[in-house]
């Protein structure tokens, strides 16, 4: 994911190497806590900045548990700094399944849309990965206030694709923001597993967006 390799960076130019593996770690182990907090909550564009400040505050002190509460705040605080001018030299790339499926299902007729928990600006990114042309709405919590597993952000991408909760499936990769937030607007979600490491999770696994489509028949 692109925050691993951009908090890398940071942590390189901090002069402290990292495994990319550790990064990716920390992160996945810091999104229940985050999640349980912000999700029940309507945050402003300033709110979400802070917000995913503190996720990388948690994870640096998850990588360097005997570093202070300062430093952390210092890293963390770099890390927001950084992160737009990084944006443009880690460049968002898809995996090679998600527009083959993207392509099949919009060729099929299915609504397909985006729901992501991120900054404001990711609609641009959205753009510049050529997946306007499948995804209509894009829903992004920096822009709607609310944070997945909040359900009003799976309703408003409901109400915005005019379809209802029977007719919707939500595919992610977070079983407490993606599953349980779908969930908690009373449609099914899917968990993209594509290390199997969530073999304990109680809803449908994939580890490739290709076996989307066969469920769905």
């Amino acid at each position: 994911m692109r925050r691993d390799r951009i908090f890398r960076k940071v942590m390189q130019e901090e002069g402290r190497e990292v495994d990319i593996e550790k990064i990716h770690s920390a992160y996945m182990a810091a999104e229940p806590w985050w999640l349980s907090f912000y999700g029940k909550q309507i945050l402003t564009p300033e709110q979400t900045g802070e917000a995913y400040r503190r996720l990388d505050q948690k994870v640096f002190s998850a990588l360097f548990p005997d570093e202070g509460k300062s430093e952390a705040l210092r890293i963390s605080t770099r890390v927001r700094k950084r992160w737009p001018e990084l944006e443009s030299e880690i460049p968002l790339a898809l995996y090679p399944d998600a527009e083959p499926t993207l392509s099949k299902l919009a060729g099929d007729g299915y609504s397909l849309g985006l729901i992501s928990n991120a900054p404001a600006d990711t609609g641009r990114v959205v753009e510049a990965l050529g997946l306007s042309r499948y995804l209509d709405p894009v829903v992004i919590s920096g822009v709607v206030g609310y944070t997945k597993p909040h359900p009003e952000i799976f309703r408003i991408a409901l109400r915005r694709a005019g379809v209802s909760s029977g007719e919707a499936v939500h595919v992610g990769d977070v079983f407490e923001a993606d599953v349980v937030g779908a969930r908690n607007a009373g449609f099914e979600g899917i968990l993209i597993d594509r290390d199997g490491s969530h073999s304990e999770s109680d809803c449908p696994r994939m580890k490739s967006l290709s076996e989307i489509y066969a469920h769905l028949q």
